[in-house]
């Protein structure tokens, strides 16, 4: 991360704290004047009306199935996420780093591969149809030796802290200006002109073997920024204070249901006996 990714990150922090911090005081408020409620007998009919409810819906078989079902779905969405999270991390980690024996994901930045530019008649003439797309996710493997690389390779270098993905156009081989060193001459696809200097194999990441999956990379983009890192906090604070306040709220009303439940229903004044008239 920049030291600008930085600021704004801390800056997000802060006022997610402090949104946070104002969203608890409302939710205990709002828990305390239910329960308020409930302890005074104000919510009485609602509690009888679900228990009623619940009690006939609990031995339907579908009922059950379908909260299972639900609860799958949620558990399953969950671990998506935060395993999204955790390989978003691990991308970006790795961003600029060397590829070795285990191949890496690499989220393109960058259009420059995206098309066919129609002066570059050799996309056609090869059948080079590997373009990768703005967002695409892909794998980047371990560099073959120097001498294996070829014509038409697509390998990643990096150049000023950026990774730049492009396509072997030429190889130099070494001559008098550069005798210790092959010069690989490198373009994107969608670029008319070829990149204004050399690339030597020290400076290569990795080779690109035409495995993506479009557009994924979008995804990963936001799990990497400050807001993303907020959204992760935030499902981490949901997940804590929902189970705790559904556990307080059934609490009382449990405890509600047993009083109403079990209060006998109030007995109708006898009538007064009539007074027998004399005639």
């Amino acid at each position: 991360m920049s030291s600008y990714d930085i600021y704004i990150f801390f800056l997000c922090l802060i006022v997610f704290t402090l949104l946070t911090a104002l969203f608890s005081v409302m939710l205990i408020m709002l828990v305390r004047f239910y329960l308020r409620l409930v302890n005074a007998g104000l919510e009485d009919e609602n509690l009888k009306i679900e228990y009623e409810k619940n009690k006939t819906e609990s031995n339907k078989p579908s009922t059950k199935v379908l909260g299972y079902i639900a609860s799958a779905f949620i558990l399953v969405v969950t671990v998506a996420f935060f395993l999204t999270f955790a390989v978003s991390l691990h991308v970006e980690i790795k961003n600029n780093s060397k590829v070795e024996d285990i191949p890496t994901m690499k989220v393109v930045k960058s259009g420059s591969m995206a098309t066919k530019h129609p002066d570059n008649t050799y996309l056609v003439e090869e059948e080079l149809h590997d373009q990768i797309k703005t967002f695409d996710l892909i794998t980047l493997h371990k560099l073959p030796p120097e001498e294996a690389l070829a014509k038409y390779d697509i390998v990643a270098y990096e150049r000023d802290g950026n990774l730049i993905l492009h396509r072997i156009v030429n190889i130099e081989e070494p001559n008098e200006r550069h005798p210790d060193a092959r010069y690989f001459l490198l373009q994107g696809d969608a670029v008319e002109f070829h990149d204004s200097f050399p690339v030597l194999y020290k400076e290569m990441k990795g080779i690109y073997r035409g495995e993506r999956i479009p557009f994924l990379g979008s995804f990963f983009m936001f799990m990497q920024s400050p807001a993303g890192y907020l959204c992760i906090l935030l499902i981490l604070i949901a997940l804590v204070a929902t189970p705790l306040t559904e556990k307080k709220i059934k609490s009382a009303k449990d405890q509600r249901l047993a009083l109403i439940i079990d209060e006998p229903e109030s007995a109708e004044p006898e009538s007064e006996e009539e007074i027998p008239v004399k005639e």
